[in-house]
């Protein structure tokens, strides 16, 4: 089977995750030439996707499309461009009469609710003295329309903020909710055979919970069928297992397995709904059904849920000592591997990181390097989805190149989710801020991956489960530290890339 995928942008963990699953389940995943991709903040060639997509349609069996590609150039410049909505509207009718089915996935747009000073700034530049503001804003507004905050709070709020900073940031907001308006629109008319509608870095207060809802509220109108729940980065990879099994004739069992059950009722960071809820989206987007027993599963998913107190190794680093321990998670991956059950391991316990002291048990036991897929990245969204569509690609694909992929894949995930996100990145970001340097240094950039390289290395060389595995090549696409890139070098020594 052959897809062709539009990615939301050209990073190693949204383009390169979804060609690995793909490779992962046994299918060929198309992307567009470098030269039609958006680069950071810099906007994809539109009017070169669309042509792409018009030639290479004749030749795949399924388009699977990122509408911030197509009608912005890209998930950043959705936030920054300043094109006109009657234009970005538009871009939507190349998706029309292409003759092969698509999915498409479109973001209820993010707004981050704290300033970003960074030189790796995703929003417009007043972002970086006024993002907090413009958080309590969106914030204020959406609970006033809810009756729960005062007109007053409200004006308070408004004040704050000046007007042009204001009106730019709902004029881009609005032209955004009209291209998902124009999504539901496109769904109607079965240009889609499945839509998408994902929410990055939300809350349950704000303009984008209220965005969300509006869009549901017209999908049940239209009687359109959207999947909608927390999540962004991890959509294409998902989506590429949900193609790859619906054309196989599958829906993977998968069954939630977590040993504080009280913890799946917990919001995680930078989501609106308890995770027990995005975890039951999240299975119906990849294309499985939930099961409630193990033993009826394709794929145990053990989850080790979000802390009581809550963590982001980025901007509020946990306290270990007061998060919960470790073992239960552990044990249970171990009872169900003895017990012959395919496991997968989704870490949400913190965000922007994984539980070190998990990895470190799990290895200890010699369980880290039997799991089926690892995650513990970004939100609790991103982590479920990837690691879910990582987990059920085995029910889809047997062969040995495609088992070759998911050992890999695991290693990737566990060095960078493991080790890069809660402990690399965390250090060099603490040193830089010593030293008065943002985020990214990029005047030491050479010797930052070189840093990164030789500290993962170090690492992994202690893992048991890494004993195959050699780390090599690290290097920030971005330029900064959130985002990381690195190749794995095998004990055959044949380097396999990302």
């Amino acid at each position: 089977m052959r897809i062709a995928l539009l990615p939301p942008d050209e990073r190693p963990n949204t383009r390169g995750y979804a060609v690995t699953i793909g490779r992962c389940a046994g299918v060929d995943v198309l992307t567009p030439p470098d030269e039609a991709m958006p680069s950071f903040r810099t906007p994809a060639d539109t009017a070169a996707l669309a042509g792409w997509l018009r030639e290479v349609a004749a030749d795949v069996d399924h388009l699977v499309v990122s509408l911030e590609l197509l009608a912005h150039g890209g998930l950043i410049p959705s936030r920054n461009t300043d094109d006109r909505m009657a234009d970005v509207v538009a871009r939507l009718d190349a998706l029309r009469d292409l003759g092969v089915p698509v999915t498409a996935y479109s973001v209820v747009t993010r707004l981050p609710t704290y300033d970003n000073p960074g030189r790796s700034r995703q929003e417009p530049a007043y972002w970086a003295t006024h993002g907090e503001r413009l958080g309590t804003l969106s914030r204020l507004w959406d609970e006033a329309s809810l009756g729960e905050a005062e007109p007053d709070a409200v004006a308070a709020a408004r004040a704050q903020v000046p007007d042009g900073y204001v009106r730019d940031m709902v004029k881009r907001r609005n032209r955004n909710h009209v291209v998902n308006l124009a999504a539901l629109d496109l769904a109607a008319d079965g240009v889609f055979d499945t839509l998408v509608i994902s929410s990055d870095d939300t809350a349950p207060r704000g303009l984008p919970a209220a965005e969300r809802r509006l869009l549901g509220q017209w999908a049940d109108r239209l009687g359109v069928p959207v999947l909608m729940y927390p999540g962004a980065d991890e959509v294409p990879s998902v989506l590429v297992a949900r193609v790859a099994a619906e054309a196989a004739g599958v829906r993977p069992r998968v069954a939630v397995v977590c040993p504080e059950v009280a913890g799946l009722d917990r919001i995680a960071p930078y989501e609106d709904r308890p995770v027990r809820v995005g975890l039951a989206n999240q299975i119906r987007a990849v294309g499985g059904v939930q099961v409630s027993e193990p033993d009826e599963a394709d794929l145990v998913l053990v989850v080790h849920p979000p802390a009581a107190a809550p963590g982001d190794w980025v901007s509020n680093p946990p306290d270990l000592a007061a998060g919960s321990p470790p073992g239960p998670v552990a044990d249970e991956v171990e009872r169900l591997l003895a017990a012959g059950r395919p496991v997968a391991l989704a870490d949400v316990h913190y965000a922007n990181g994984g539980d070190p002291r998990l990895v470190e048990l799990l290895d200890s036991r010699g369980l880290l390097g039997r799991l089926a897929a690892y995650g513990g990245w970004n939100t609790a969204g991103n982590t479920i989805g990837t690691t879910l569509a990582a987990g059920v690609s085995a029910r889809l694909c047997d062969a040995p190149a495609a088992a070759a992929e998911r050992r890999r894949f695991l290693a990737r995930k566990i060095v960078e989710d493991g080790h890069y996100l809660p402990v690399v990145r965390r250090r060099i970001q603490d040193e830089a801020r010593e030293r008065g340097l943002l985020d990214p240094p990029l005047d030491e950039l050479p010797a930052v991956h070189e840093r990164i390289t030789r500290d993962l290395g170090t690492w992994a060389g202690g893992v048991d489960a890494l004993a195959a595995w050699t780390v090599s090549g690290a290097r920030l696409p971005w330029g900064y530290t959130f985002t990381v890139d690195f190749d794995l070098i095998p004990a055959s020594g044949a380097v396999t890339h990302p």
